[in-house]
This record gives structure tokens, C-alpha cells and sequence, in this order.
């Protein structure tokens, strides 16, 4: 009796390898932070088993770090060799891909996987990819379309986006980045009762930083805050256009580089506004992590900030006319601080409960395994 419970134990739990092979790629930016926090939290599930490549595999991991080799070439390897293997023994391992990539395979159309598309930003820009990488990025995102993994598109607006290039996939899904933002004990105030607006984002074409410049001067000339406070990389290209404007404005902006993950919460939390006039998102996870802690949004007027920010920010460039703008920025603020909204997709976007979304994808097949003698 005991031996039966077991086995039906057995069979009701998951073993998932997670090709977290996207570290060794360091300029993967937010792909890699999402990656870390949705690994992070899918191995604290207690009714599966969550292995990281890297500790499956530590040796071979460590040697493709030392040598620098590709993750796609990694993955292909481990993929193959897993799959050989689990075809031979009957086990039931299932793969997760956190960035695009479905490994080539001569052993079947990965139906055993799951494969994170976050955004088609080569489309939109394509100036910024060689053609080299395009087509990498075309053959891939192809490949995944005509599989039978399940796909995870991150934003509805991803998905459409990718659906438009390549077709409808057999097997998608939607399923919000988890956000990991949480309160912190606030810091010593500089200047007590500055207002300031916070950019936590790193120096791209499609960040708009220019427009963000601007809001800022105007809501500054406003009377509506005092600084702008902006993280990531990127410096020197900031202060370049900050250096084109008047210095009533440019001694205002104060570009702190990389910040400890504590401190940035703490900026978030002090902050009168986010502020993010991207052009282009897949998802946008700093206005979701400042939205978390509560902080107002100043965003773009773009597909994927409507889609999950449509009741709680202010849409720059919505309106016809920007002659009302202050007064509109002050209305939006004022009621804030007074109502205090709370984001809707908060709760979806736990990163509880977005790990416990990605491991009932397989659900269905561990059923069919466990039923059969």
C-alpha cells in the first residue's frame, strides 16, 4: 500500500530543467532578471522538482563560462542528450526556455517544453540588429511557431505582435513577468520634501529619453517636481542630452548609474512619478515593479501600457492638445495620493503565483502519464 502511494506520488510530481543557460549572456538586461526571479520561485513549488542547468550540469556549465560558449550550442548539447536519455529510460522531464530559443532536435517537436517569447523589439527597430542576427531571430521565432511546445508570450501585446510575423502556435499561453517588488525600510532624506520623477531603466533608442527629458522640464516649469532621478547603464549618453538644455533643468538630473537593489525600491517608493515614454515594450517591468509599491505612472501611449496599466497611469501624448497637460499631471497626481489605487495586476503578477501558472502548463501531460500502466 505504502509502495502504491509512493509511486502515485511519483507520478504526480514534475521534473523540469530549467536551461537558466540565458546567464551566461550578460547583456540579457531584464530577460535575465526575469528569468532569475521566475527560477527562483518555481523551485520553491513543493510539488515539483526544478533543476537549473547549471546544477544539473555544474562542470559543463562552468567550462562554457570559462570558454565562452554560446548558450544557444549549450542548450542544443543538453537538450539532445536529455532527450536521448529520457526516450530510453520512460522518464518524464520537461524543459524550460527563458529566452526564445528551442534547441534543434532530430527527437520529436518539443512537445516536452516550454519556451518564453518576450518581444519582437527587432521588428520595430530593425536598425538596431544586423542582418545576421534578424534572420537568427526570424528562423527561431519560426521554429517555435510550427513546434509543439508551449509558448509563453509575456503581454497579450507580444503575442499579437508575434502572431502577426509568424502565425498562431499550437500550444500559447500568456502569462505576466513576475514582478518581485517589495517595501523597504526607507533611507535619510537628502532634501526632505524633494519631489522628484525616477527612470529605473537602462540607456535604449526606444526609451524615448528624450521625450522623458522633456515631461520633465515641463512638469518642472510646472511647479509639479523638483528632480529627475534616472538608474541603469547608459550614462554618458544621457548627460550628453542633458547637456543641450537649460540649466535650470539640466542641474536637476541626476543619473545614479547602477544602484543595489534596496536602494532602487527605496527611490520607487520616494518617488512623485515613474516615469517611461518607451516607444516600444514588451511588458515594461520597472512601471510594473513601481505600480507594486504603489507609485504613480507617467507612460506612453502604447498597446502593451494600456493593457496592463489602462486604470492606474497617466498617458502622456493621448490627448489632442497638450495645452491642459500640467493641470491634467496635477489632477492624476493629486488623486492618487488620495485614493492610493492599488494595481489590478498585482496579485497576477506575484511571482508565486506566475511560477505556479508556468508549472500547471504540463499538467495535462503528467496526468496522462500517470494514468497509463
Amino acid at each position: 500500500m505504502k509502495q502504491e502511494e509512493q509511486e502515485r506520488e511519483d507520478a504526480a510530481m514534475a521534473t523540469y530543467l530549467y536551461y537558466d543557460t540565458v546567464r551566461l549572456n550578460k547583456a540579457a538586461g531584464g530577460v535575465l532578471n526575469v528569468s532569475e526571479v521566475l527560477l527562483r520561485h518555481m523551485r520553491l513549488a513543493p510539488d515539483d522538482r526544478v533543476v537549473p542547468v547549471s546544477e544539473r550540469h555544474p562542470r559543463l556549465f562552468a567550462l562554457a563560462q570559462r570558454l565562452k560558449i554560446s548558450r544557444f550550442v549549450l542548450d542544443t548539447l543538453l537538450y539532445n542528450f536529455h532527450r536521448l536519455r529520457t526516450l530510453l529510460t520512460g522518464e518524464l522531464l520537461f524543459s524550460v526556455f527563458p529566452n526564445y530559443y528551442l534547441p534543434l532536435t532530430l527527437l520529436g517537436r518539443h512537445r516536452d517544453s516550454v519556451v518564453i517569447v518576450h518581444d519582437l523589439q527587432y521588428k520595430a527597430y530593425p536598425q538596431y540588429f544586423g542582418r545576421g542576427k534578424r534572420l537568427f531571430l526570424d528562423w527561431n521565432l519560426w521554429r517555435a511557431a510550427h513546434s509543439a511546445a508551449d509558448v509563453v508570450f509575456i503581454s497579450r501585446s507580444s503575442q499579437r505582435d508575434f502572431e502577426r510575423h509568424f502565425g498562431r502556435c499550437a500550444h500559447s499561453s500568456v502569462i505576466f513577468n513576475p514582478v518581485d517588488a517589495h517595501r523597504v525600510a526607507p533611507a535619510a532624506v537628502a532634501v526632505p520634501g524633494e519631489r522628484y520623477l525616477i527612470a529605473a531603466y537602462h540607456y535604449y533608442p526606444h526609451k524615448n529619453f528624450a521625450g522623458i527629458l522633456a515631461l520633465f522640464a515641463r512638469m518642472k516649469t510646472a511647479g509639479l517636481v523638483d528632480c529627475l532621478d534616472i538608474t541603469g547603464n547608459g550614462a554618458a549618453e544621457v548627460q550628453r542630452m542633458v547637456s543641450q538644455m537649460p540649466s535650470e533643468v539640466r542641474d536637476c538630473v541626476r543619473h545614479r548609474g547602477l544602484v543595489p537593489r534596496d536602494e532602487l525600491l527605496r527611490l520607487y517608493q520616494g518617488a512623485t512619478a515613474f516615469i517611461s515614454l518607451s516607444t516600444f515594450e514588451g511588458f515594461n517591468l520597472s512601471a510594473a515593479e513601481a505600480a507594486t509599491l504603489g507609485v504613480p505612472l507617467l507612460l506612453s501611449d502604447i498597446p502593451v501600457h494600456r493593457e496592463l496599466f489602462a486604470d492606474y497611469a497617466f498617458f502622456v501624448g493621448s490627448e489632442a492638445s497638450d495645452d491642459d497637460e500640467p493641470a491634467r499631471l496635477a489632477q492624476y497626481l493629486t488623486h492618487h495620493g488620495h485614493a492610493r489605487p492599488a494595481w489590478v495586476h498585482a496579485g497576477t503578477c506575484a511571482p508565486a503565483n506566475v511560477a505556479r501558472r508556468y508549472l500547471m502548463l504540463k499538467r495535462g501531460t503528467l496526468s496522462l502519464a500517470g494514468a497509463l500502466p
